[in-house]
């Protein structure tokens, strides 16, 4: 598998069968979330996210699965979350922002839907979310210092930055009880609205990743410099939650 499928749906099928002939009847769901469950994939650009629910047996075989993630990385499949219906459910509260988001878009492709009925508690994602936000906003500026001068490695991290912080505003809007919008891009504004930050931030990311420009230097950096002044602000937000 060399070359990048057009939709994700084109490998539902072959997938599904890879995993069934590593592991069998141990398989007992496959569901596609991120970026192409939200209908967002774009072929050769878009990385395509499943998750696999083994049985308890199915979970100790996972080196019959090594050939399965080597044989589609090429093609964009990133590296699969395998997990049990036990670990999920014994899980949420510990990564309710992770749960959120698969659970809010996601595609069954095969077998039942663990993510249909799952609850999340708004204690344990306000947490998560406060803990998240704080974090990848150190992140930013450690980025912006690594990245320096070299312009590829800014674009980089900033259009890497988008799905991180997507599933964060999901977590914020959830708490707010507001409508969840189907793009990334409609997440950012109505979560800027919310908190009252300036949304010029959100254009010039978003302009960066469907425009696929090439900026100077300088550019990039005043888009970082932007995003962190405006996730600082959300922080402050949450914090007040």
């Amino acid at each position: 598998m060399k070359k990048f499928p057009e939709t994700p749906e084109s490998i539902f099928k072959e997938y599904t069968t890879d995993w069934q002939s590593a592991v069998g009847h141990e398989v007992e769901s496959i569901i596609l979330y991120g970026s192409a469950a939200r209908g967002e994939y774009v072929a050769g650009k878009s990385d395509i996210n499943f998750l696999v629910m083994l049985t308890p047996v199915g979970i100790t075989k996972l080196r019959e699965a090594v050939e399965i993630t080597e044989k589609w990385r090429p093609a964009g499949v990133q590296v699969p979350r395998v997990l049990t219906r036990d670990y999920i459910h014994a899980s949420l509260d510990s990564f309710p922002i992770e749960f959120l988001d698969m659970k809010l878009y996601h595609r069954v492709v095969f077998g039942s839907n663990p993510l249909a009925d799952l609850e999340i508690s708004p204690q344990n994602l306000r947490l998560q979310l406060e803990r998240e936000l704080k974090g990848d906003l150190l992140h930013l500026r450690e980025g912006l210092l690594g990245a320096g001068y070299d312009r590829k490695a800014l674009r980089d991290l900033l259009l890497r930055t988008i799905p991180t912080f997507a599933a964060l505003f999901e977590a914020v809007l959830f708490l707010k009880n507001e409508s969840i919008p189907k793009s990334s891009k409609e997440i950012f504004q109505k979560v800027a609205a919310i908190a009252n930050l300036e949304s010029g931030f959100i254009t010039n990311l978003f302009d960066l990743q469907e425009k696929n420009e090439r900026l100077y230097r300088e550019e990039l950096w005043k888009i970082m410099e932007d995003y962190i002044a405006q996730i600082e602000k959300l922080t402050h937000y949450v914090d007040r939650m």
